[in-house]
C-alpha cells in the first residue's frame, strides 16, 4: 500500500506523541526514516491546524487541538460504548471472578477503553487506557484477528512473526483467543469480538486473571462466557 502525506503526517502526530524526551524534527525525521526537509513541512502543516507545537528550543509538542480532540472522542466512546458494555461487563466480573477488560484498536496497538476489577484480594488491575502490542495477549490478539485487510497486512509486516497470520486466522475462525503469560507473566485472559451489524471490528471483550485460578475455572468455560457477553454487548449496541 503506498504511503501518502496524510499517512505520513499522521505518523509523524503519533511520535511526537509516543517520544519520551523532547522530540526535535531532527530526530523525529530520522525515527520515520524521512528526510528533514519533508518532515519539517509536514509537522508546520500540522503545526498550522494546532496539533502540534514547536517550542523556543526547537522542540517539537503535541498542540492544545489535541487536547480538545481527545475529550470529544473520549466523552463519544463512553457514550456509544462503554455506557451500554458497563451493566454486562459487572455481570461478567462477577460470574468469572475476575477482572474484566473492553480494548478498542489504536493504530497497531490495542488500548483500553474501560476495566471492572474483580472482587478479590489478589486481582488484575490495569491503568485506563493503557497501550499495548496488538500481537501479544488475548485482548490484543482478538483486535488483530478482526483487522481490515490493510491494517492487517500493516501488523504484519511490522511484527515479522511468520506465524502470526495463521495464529490469527485460527482466533478468528472459532470467533474467541486464549492466551497465557504472553503480556503479562503469570496472566491467563480468554477474549471476543465485539462486532456492528455488518461484521465489523468495534472493540474487544476479555476476561484475564492469575493462571492458576483461571485455569482452575477453565479457560474455555471463561472463553464461552465471555464470547456470550460480547454478543450481549453487540444487542445492547443495537
Amino acid at each position: 500500500m503506498a504511503v501518502g502525506p496524510i499517512e505520513r503526517a499522521v505518523d509523524l502526530l503519533a511520535r511526537v506523541a509516543d517520544e519520551p524526551g523532547e522530540a526535535t524534527v531532527a530526530s523525529i525525521a530520522s525515527d520515520a526514516g524521512l528526510p528533514t526537509s519533508t518532515a519539517y513541512r509536514l509537522l508546520a502543516a500540522l503545526e498550522r491546524h494546532g496539533l502540534v507545537r514547536r517550542e523556543s528550543d526547537r522542540s517539537v509538542a503535541l498542540g492544545t487541538r489535541v487536547v480538545a480532540l481527545g475529550r470529544a472522542a473520549e466523552a463519544r466512546l463512553r457514550e456509544r460504548l462503554v455506557v451500554p458494555a458497563e451493566p454486562i461487563m459487572e455481570r461478567l466480573s462477577r460470574e468469572q471472578g475476575e477482572s474484566v477488560i473492553l480494548s478498542a484498536p489504536c493504530g497497531l496497538e490495542a488500548i483500553g477503553l474501560h476495566t471492572v476489577e474483580a472482587d478479590h484480594d489478589v486481582r488484575l488491575t490495569y491503568a485506563e487506557y493503557r497501550r499495548v502490542p496488538m500481537h501479544l495477549g488475548a485482548s490484543g490478539k482478538i483486535l488483530a484477528a478482526y483487522l481490515e485487510p490493510d491494517e492487517r497486512a500493516r501488523l504484519l509486516a511490522s511484527v515479522g512473526d511468520p506465524g502470526l497470520a495463521g495464529a490469527l486466522d485460527a482466533i478468528r475462525a472459532r470467533g474467541y483467543a486464549i492466551t497465557t503469560g504472553e503480556l503479562d507473566q503469570g496472566v491467563s485472559a480468554a477474549a471476543a469480538p465485539i462486532l456492528d451489524t455488518r461484521e465489523r471490528l468495534v472493540a474487544g471483550l476479555s476476561v484475564a486473571g492469575p493462571s492458576e485460578r483461571m485455569a482452575a475455572r477453565g479457560l474455555h468455560a471463561a472463553a464461552t462466557a465471555v464470547t456470550a457477553a460480547a454478543r450481549a454487548i453487540e444487542a445492547a449496541l443495537g
